[in-house]
């Protein structure tokens, strides 16, 4: 074993120890050690857990480029080539814990938008907030917006239950909140809901489903395979209205999916 020596460095003092017994110990040099005195004469190196740092440092990083990228930097996909080796695998392990979400304020999107748990509760909140107000305004009897002929084409969030008679949720959290407000309407068959293959929750009033079903699937017979869009244009309704009358077909066994956005009669 080589000697140690004792080097000043400034009014620090250093360590010295030769190459081949640093090896030969298996100390890390990128590692952090503590000299710890066992007795006199007799000191130990200790090396300190850094583990948890670098997760915390890398987590730190993370957070800090959530809310300082702009949004088509923190797009699926693009945000992760920011990310070192530790930071990606930190990623992962926050996604995993729903610490941080991939979010889609909108079905027409095809990728999603990395938030915190928080600020994507907060966009939720804010949609929820912004429905239950154009549903208010449009509150009063009369024919839905929906159920009249060649009815206006509006971006999925615009629609609300209590105007149109269907809406769309893009999480969990809010489907959840929605079924159990609407808890004694579903049981009583009034309301019906389902969860589309694109991970969306579309919930509508049965009696606006019963309206345009056979009408749906109708054309998808004659038609031997057709999408929501061109169901859309000759029953005038919404697209969104189509998809929806569709995918509980589906779910009552009388059409399939053959590709995205294509059905066909069983």
């Amino acid at each position: 074993m080589g000697k140690v020596t004792v080097s000043a460095k400034g009014s620090d003092f250093a360590l010295l120890l030769p190459k081949q017994n640093f090896k030969e110990l298996g100390l890390d040099p990128s590692a952090e050690y503590e000299l710890v005195k066992a007795k006199p004469g007799i000191w130990v190196l200790v090396a300190e857990k850094t583990q948890g740092k670098k997760k915390d440092l890398a987590e730190d990083k993370i957070l800090s480029m959530l809310k300082e990228k702009d949004l088509k930097d923190r797009v699926e996909g693009r945000f992760e080539k920011f990310l070192g080796k530790d930071e990606l695998k930190r990623f992962k392990e926050l996604l995993k814990e729903g610490d941080i979400v991939a979010f889609k304020l909108s079905p027409k999107y095809k990728r999603a938008i990395y938030k915190t748990r928080q600020e994507a509760e907060e966009n939720v909140k804010m949609t929820e907030g912004k429905e239950a107000k154009v549903a208010g305004e449009a509150g009063g009897k009369g024919k839905k917006e929906s159920e009249k002929p060649k009815a206006r084409e509006r971006p999925s969030e615009e629609y609300s239950l209590k105007r149109d008679g269907f809406i769309v949720c893009k999480n969990v959290q809010m489907a959840k909140r929605l079924s159990e407000q609407l808890r004694k309407e579903i049981e009583k068959g009034k309301i019906r809901g389902i969860k589309g293959f694109d991970g969306f929750f579309y919930i509508a009033e049965d009696a606006l489903y019963q309206k345009y079903r056979e009408k749906v699937l109708s054309l998808i017979k004659a038609e031997k395979g057709v999408g929501s869009k061109k169901l859309a244009e000759k029953i005038g309704i919404s697209n969104l209205l189509a998809k929806i009358t569709c995918e509980f077909l589906k779910d009552e066994g009388e059409i399939i999916e053959k590709r995205k956005d294509q059905f066909q009669a069983i």
